[in-house]
């Protein structure tokens, strides 16, 4: 990224955390949670100014990455939280923090800087004209910071309200969730480097997961939260069947499996399958998300 961008992006995101803390600060009454949505749709909307300024809203993509670190290190520290067990506390703030840097650093290697918008971002532009000010605010801040706010509760029995002690399934949670960060890891790794290196016009990655899944970085993404509400079902169990109200951490991870289901992954398929005809066969002999042995000997085919 050019260094003008980072420094805008840098000073932009001081700026937000700044703002989220002082409202933090102001509301120590309140439930961890309503406190954390307070300070996140503080921080979305000096955000959305920003990007407003910049006439990109592609200021707002850090956000994914960035927010759920601050998000479960206060949750953990919250005098609300004393009930909690502090070794669980201590795995999830840990994973939650590996992949949030991991995330930020891959999108400060592909991010070409803030003269390039998201091609869905030219779509909304497009096809709002006047009204894409307000559109910008509600589809690309509100409800991306609410849908976060929903997948980090997953993690809230976890680290504030569960006082169950560690086990198995603590094991098992803290297994599902480095196995996520690591798949998502690989797969971003073996794509950067596909895109960097020498390709023939119109090829397709099949290397490593690719070669398995069409989109097995969003499957590492699933992982990454469900491991997250296994944490709090360990923390808090339920009896899913007669407890009410209903089992609202499971939300946030069923809010991302749908988004990622039914709108990004068939949203870029579309996109990549209008482009190139090798991408078609591909969608044809390669699952979306369910990993499934390669059908034919794999190389490097396609542009994503």
């Amino acid at each position: 990224m050019p260094r003008r961008g980072l420094l805008t992006m840098v000073l932009a995101y001081a700026a937000a955390s700044l703002c989220a803390a002082l409202v933090w600060q102001r509301h120590p009454e309140a439930a961890p949670w309503l406190r954390a949505l307070l300070a996140g749709l503080a921080a979305t909307l000096l955000l959305w100014l920003v990007g407003l300024a910049r006439r990109n809203p592609s200021v707002f993509d850090p956000y994914w990455s960035v927010a759920p670190i601050a998000v479960v290190a206060a949750w953990a520290c919250d005098p609300a939280s004393a009930a909690a067990q502090p070794l669980r506390q201590a795995l999830v703030v840990a994973l939650v923090t590996a992949w949030g840097l991991r995330l930020t650093y891959h999108w400060l290697r592909c991010f070409p800087g803030l003269d390039h918008e998201d091609w869905r971002y030219t779509e909304m532009r497009r096809s709002s004209g006047r009204l894409f000010p307000l559109v910008n605010l509600l589809v690309i801040h509100l409800i991306p910071t609410g849908m976060l706010g929903l997948a980090c509760a997953a993690a809230y029995p976890a680290l504030v309200t569960g006082d169950q002690p560690l086990g198995p399934l603590d094991l098992l949670a803290a297994t599902v969730t480095l196995a996520a960060i690591l798949l998502e890891a690989n797969a971003d790794r073996i794509m950067r480097a596909f895109r960097n290196g020498p390709r023939e016009p119109g090829q397709v990655c099949e290397l490593g997961p690719w070669a398995w899944a069409r989109h097995p970085n969003y499957l590492g993404e699933l992982g990454f939260w469900w491991g997250l509400y296994l944490f709090s079902v360990a923390a808090a169990p339920r009896d899913f069947f007669a407890d009410w109200p209903p089992d609202l951490p499971a939300l946030g991870p069923l809010v991302i499996t749908a988004l990622l289901v039914l709108y990004s992954a068939p949203a870029l398929d579309r996109r990549l399958a209008a482009r190139s005809p090798a991408y078609r066969d591909y969608m044809r002999r390669v699952p979306s998300l369910l990993p499934r042995r390669p059908r034919a000997v794999t190389g490097s085919r396609s542009d994503r």
